[in-house]
C-alpha cells in the first residue's frame, strides 16, 4: 500500500481521535482539575508499561514478520506463537498487578483507596494484550481499512464511557473507565476478525515455536526499554515538579503533554502503518529515499501545526482544559519547538526498530531519558517552570544530532 493511500486512511482515523480527545480532555479537565489530570497521567504511564510487559514488547516484531510471512506457510504457526506470547505474559502481569494492587495504588496516587481501580486494570491487561496482537497482525497484513474502522469505533465508544464515568464518579470513575476501555477495545477488534481466516481457534492449539519466540524477543528489549525510559522519565519529572513547584505545575505540564500528543498523533498515526513494513524490506539508497520522502511530509506538517498552535494558544488552552491550566502558557513555546525536532528523530528511530538494531536503540533511549531528566533538574532550578520545556527542546536537539551522526553514511555520505 502506498504512503499516500495509507496517509488518507490514517487521516480519517486520526481526525476522529482528535475530536474525541478534545472533548474528553475538556470534560476531564473541568471536572477533575489539575490534580485529577496528574492522577490520570500516572495511570496512563502505568497502563503503557503494563501493555508492553503483557505482550513482551513484540508488537513491532509481529508487524514485521507477518508482513514477511504473509504469502508463506510460516504465517499461521508464527501468528499462533505470537498469540501464545501475548496470552501467557498478559496473565502473568494480571496476577502480579492483582497481588500488589494496594502498593501500586499508593505508589501511583499516594492513596490506597484507588486499589479497586487497579484490580480492574489488572484484568484489562489480558484484553489489552489480545487487542494489540489483533491490531499488529492487521497492520502486518496491511488490512488498513479494518484497522482504521476498529480504531474509529473503539475511539468513539471509549470516549463516551470516559465522559460518563468522569461526570458521574469523578476521579475513581476515570480510573475505572481507563481500565474498562481496554476491554471494550478488545471486544470490538475481536468482533471484526472473528470470521477472518488468519484468526481461527486452531491458533490456540499451535505450539510456541522456539525460533519464532527468539525472533520476536529481539524486539522485546527495544519495546520494553522505550516505554520504561519514556514513562520513567515523565513519571520522574511529573513527581519532581509536584514536589518542587506544586500539583498545579505538575498537572499543567501533563496538560501540555496531552496537547502535544493530540497533534503529534496526526503524524505518527499517518506513518505507523507504513514505516516498519516498508523499512524492513529495503536498504541503501532506497531506504535513504524513503526517509527523505517521509521527512518531506512530516517536517512541513509539524512546522505548520506547531506554528498554528502557538498563534492560537490563548484559544486552544481554554478550549482543551480550564482556567486552572493557564501555566501551560509558560512552557508551550519550547515544548512546540521540541516537537518539531522530535518527529524527525522518531522517523530515524523506526529504522533502528525495523532493522532490529537493539543495542543502538537502547543506547539512544536511555541516553534520551538521562539527558531529559538531568536538564530538567538543572533548568527548573535556574529558570523555574519554563526550564522543563527548555530541557525538552534541548534534549531532542541533542538526540536528533546524535541520530544523524549514527546514520551519517546512510543519509549524508554519498555511496
Amino acid at each position: 500500500m502506498s504512503l499516500i493511500k495509507t496517509s488518507l486512511y490514517s487521516v480519517v482515523s486520526t481526525s476522529v481521535s482528535l475530536v474525541t480527545k478534545l472533548i474528553t480532555n475538556k470534560i476531564t479537565a473541568v471536572y477533575l482539575g489539575t490534580n485529577g489530570i496528574f492522577i490520570l497521567g500516572q495511570l496512563k504511564d502505568f497502563l503503557n508499561i503494563g501493555k508492553v510487559a503483557s505482550n513482551l514488547g513484540t508488537d513491532n516484531g509481529v508487524v514485521k514478520y507477518v508482513a514477511e510471512y504473509e504469502t508463506t506457510e510460516t504465517l499461521e504457526p508464527f501468528i499462533g506463537s505470537a498469540l501464545k506470547i501475548h496470552l501467557i505474559f498478559s496473565v502473568i502481569v494480571c496476577l502480579l498487578t492483582l497481588l500488589f494492587s494496594e502498593p501500586i495504588s499508593m505508589y501511583l496516587f499516594n492513596n490506597a483507596e484507588y486499589s479497586k481501580g487497579i484490580v480492574l486494570v489488572a484484568f484489562s491487561f489480558i484484553a489489552l494484550a489480545i487487542h494489540s496482537f489483533i491490531m499488529s497482525v492487521l497492520n502486518g497484513l496491511k488490512k488498513i481499512e479494518t484497522y482504521v474502522l476498529i480504531n474509529i469505533i473503539a475511539t468513539i465508544i471509549t470516549a463516551i464511557i470516559m465522559v460518563l464515568m468522569v461526570i458521574k464518579y469523578e476521579v475513581i470513575g476515570a480510573i475505572y473507565a481507563m481500565a474498562f476501555n481496554q476491554i471494550v477495545a478488545f471486544i470490538i477488534s475481536f468482533y471484526f476478525i472473528r470470521n477472518k481466516k488468519q484468526f481461527t481457534l486452531t491458533l490456540l492449539k499451535s505450539k510456541l515455536d522456539a525460533l519464532h519466540f527468539k525472533n520476536l524477543t529481539k524486539f522485546s528489549v527495544m519495546a520494553i526499554v522505550a516505554p520504561i525510559c519514556l514513562f520513567g522519565a515523565t513519571f520522574f519529572i511529573r513527581t519532581f515538579l509536584n514536589s518542587n513547584l506544586g500539583v498545579d505545575y505538575a498537572g499543567s505540564w501533563e496538560g501540555m503533554w496531552r496537547i502535544s500528543a493530540i497533534y503529534l498523533m496526526f503524524i505518527t498515526t499517518t506513518f505507523q502503518f507504513y514505516l516498519i513494513p516498508t523499512f524492513s524490506n529495503i536498504a541503501g539508497n532506497k531506504l535513504k529515499k524513503e526517509v527523505f520522502k517521509v521527512w518531506s511530509l512530516s517536517f512541513p506538517s509539524i512546522i505548520i501545526i506547531t506554528f498554528v498552535i502557538y498563534l492560537l494558544k490563548d484559544f486552544f488552552i481554554p478550549l482543551l482544559f480550564s482556567k486552572e491550566f493557564f501555566l501551560i502558557n509558560n512552557i508551550i513555546l519550547f515544548h512546540l519547538l521540541g516537537d518539531t525536532v522530535k518527529i524527525n528523530s522518531w522517523v530515524l528511530g523506526k529504522i533502528l526498530v525495523s532493522k532490529a538494531k537493539t543495542k543502538v536503540f537502547v543506547f539512544f533511549q536511555i541516553g534520551w531519558a538521562i539527558v531529559f531528566c538531568s536538564l530538567t533538574i538543572l533548568f527548573v532550578n535556574i529558570y523555574g517552570f519554563v526550564g522543563v520545556s527548555i530541557a525538552y527542546f534541548l534534549t531532542y536537539v541533542f538526540h536528533f544530532m546524535a541520530m544523524n551522526l549514527y546514520f551519517r553514511k546512510l543519509l549524508w555520505i554519498k555511496s
